[in-house]
Formats: C-alpha cells, sequence, structure tokens
C-alpha cells in the first residue's frame, strides 16, 4: 500500500515537473539550430572568397588562388576557296607550251611535205654538198629553170634559222615581243633579211664586177649548204624547246659546233670559187671577206658570249 502510494506520487512530480518546462522548450525551438545545414545552392554563380583573398600579414597563411575564367579560343577562319584549290599552272606558261607545240608541229609537216614531194632533190643536194662538180651541174639546172626546189628548201631553212634565233635569245634573256608569235615573225624576219641581203650584195657585185659566174656559183653554195643546216636545226629547236635545262647547255654547245663547223667548210668552198681571183685581186677579196663573212659572224659572237 505504502508502495502504490509513492508510486502515484511520483507521476505526479513527473507531471508537474514536463508541464513545467514544455514552455521553455518550444521557445527554445523557434531559435536558430547550430547542428542545422543551411543550403548552399541559393547563389549558384562562383563567388569570391574575401577571406582568401585578404591580406593578413602572415606569411604561413595559405591563400587560395583566383580560378581565371577560361574563355574559348577563337576558331580559326575558314579557309578560302582559293586556297583549297591546288595552284593552277600560270596562263603565260600554257600559252607558251601550245606555241612551242604548234611551231614544232608546223615545221615537222612542212619537212614531210617538202621531202615527199622533192626527195630527189634533197638527195642530189646532199651530193652536192659534199662533191663540188655535182654543185656545179645543180648551179646548171637552176639557171635552166630547175631551182624551185631548192629555193623552197631554203625557205625551210629560214624558218628553222628564226625558230633557233628565237629560242637562243630567249635561252639568253632576250626579249623580242612579249607575244611569241611576233617574237618568232621578228626572229625569222631578221634572218630572212641577213641571208637576204647578203645574196642582194652578192648580185650587186655580179653587176659590177665581172665575176658574174663565180657569184652565182657562190650564191647557190650558200643554199645548198643551209639546206642541209636545215635538216639539223630541225632536230635542235625540237631538243631545246623539250630538253630539260640540265642538258640546253650542251645542246647549245654541240649546235654552235656543227655551226661553225659547215660555216668553215662553206668557207673553204668559197675559197676554191674564187681562186684565179686571188692572185690579182687580193685586196678586193679581203675586203669582202672581212665585210660581209667575217663581221657578221664577230657581231652575232660578241651578242651571244656578252648577253
Amino acid at each position: 500500500m505504502q508502495t502504490l502510494r509513492n508510486t502515484k506520487g511520483g507521476l505526479w512530480a513527473f507531471a508537474i515537473a514536463f508541464f513545467a518546462l514544455l514552455p521553455l522548450s518550444m521557445a527554445a525551438q523557434g531559435s536558430t539550430n547550430p547542428f542545422d545545414l543551411s543550403p548552399r545552392l541559393d547563389n549558384p554563380g562562383p563567388q569570391e572568397d574575401s577571406a582568401a583573398t585578404a591580406d593578413t600579414g602572415n606569411p604561413f597563411d595559405l591563400i587560395t588562388p583566383l580560378r581565371k575564367e577560361s574563355r574559348p579560343e577563337p576558331a580559326a577562319p575558314p579557309l578560302s576557296a582559293e586556297k583549297e584549290m591546288p595552284a593552277a599552272k600560270p596562263p603565260v606558261q600554257n600559252s607558251y607550251r601550245t606555241f612551242l607545240l604548234i611551231t614544232n608541229i608546223g615545221i615537222l609537216l612542212l619537212l614531210t611535205v617538202l621531202i615527199t614531194l622533192f626527195r630527189p632533190q634533197a638527195g642530189r643536194a646532199y651530193r652536192a654538198f659534199l662533191n663540188d662538180n655535182l654543185l656545179n651541174q645543180l648551179q646548171r639546172e637552176r639557171e635552166a629553170g630547175g631551182g624551185l626546189p631548192y629555193y623552197l628548201f631554203y625557205a625551210f631553212f629560214l624558218i628553222n634559222a628564226g625558230f633557233f634565233a628565237f629560242l637562243l635569245a630567249r635561252h639568253y634573256g632576250l626579249s623580242l615581243s612579249p607575244n611569241p608569235w611576233m617574237g618568232l615573225l621578228y626572229s625569222m624576219g631578221g634572218v630572212s633579211a641577213l641571208f637576204l641581203g647578203k645574196h642582194a650584195l652578192l648580185g650587186f657585185l655580179a653587176f659590177v664586177f665581172p665575176i658574174e659566174k663565180e657569184i652565182h656559183l657562190y650564191s647557190f653554195t650558200i643554199i645548198v649548204f643551209s639546206i642541209m643546216l636545215s635538216f639539223f636545226l630541225a632536230i635542235v629547236n625540237l631538243l631545246l624547246a623539250y630538253a630539260p635545262e640540265s642538258s640546253v647547255k650542251l645542246v647549245l654547245y654541240g649546235s654552235y659546233t656543227v655551226i661553225a663547223a659547215t660555216y668553215l667548210f662553206r668557207s673553204l668552198r668559197a675559197v676554191f670559187i674564187a681562186n684565179r681571183f686571188l692572185l690579182f685581186h687580193k685586196f678586193h677579196f679581203l675586203l669582202y671577206i672581212c665585210t660581209v663573212e667575217i663581221a657578221p659572224v664577230l657581231v652575232l659572237a660578241k651578242l651571244i658570249l656578252y648577253s
């Protein structure tokens, strides 16, 4: 009985203490709880830490460096259409190649036609190149009216010699004209004027002095030797037009050698033609040799060597 009373007294004491402390606990719930974790996603943007940037004066404080905002690098500009496409060849170079192709094909076609139509005359000219007697016979045939094939072959020589002069001038950097066709015409005109002027001078000498027969024979000798030289120049022009740069000098030196040898051989034939005038007209013969034969060659050699 005594124990029941004590139990009831404890319950009444607990109830009184609970209701007495209830207002205090409700007031404490309204204040800030130090153990609560406040959300930190209210300001998503990057903020600078003032404590990290402040200078405390303590050398042992570790200051966190600020992160630099990464900026995207500017994109490279797209390549233009001109840079993406392969570089085309200059039109001037293409036109010059076309010019060489057309000129060489035209020369070869002309040679084919001449050889087809006048093959016997070409063979006889070759034999007259080596034989004085046959040269005299061809001269008589020419005077009788059979000189047309030789004149056509001589015109073929003037074309080849003009083309050779054009290629030679271009190799040494001498520009006759910006247009290659006009430059070729100038070269052919210059070579034709040189040789035809020489024939005109020989005709004048035949008219003034009593050496008409010998002058006509020497004039025809120039034609025959030029015909033989034209076949050689046709090959040389092909080599100069399409040979690599490392071989051009070799081709030029070889052509100079052949041309010089042909010229010396023709000069010896001219001396044999004029042998009966050497004893009585030495001064006139030397004057002719120096003025007509030697001087043009020296001028041409000087232009080639010092250009």
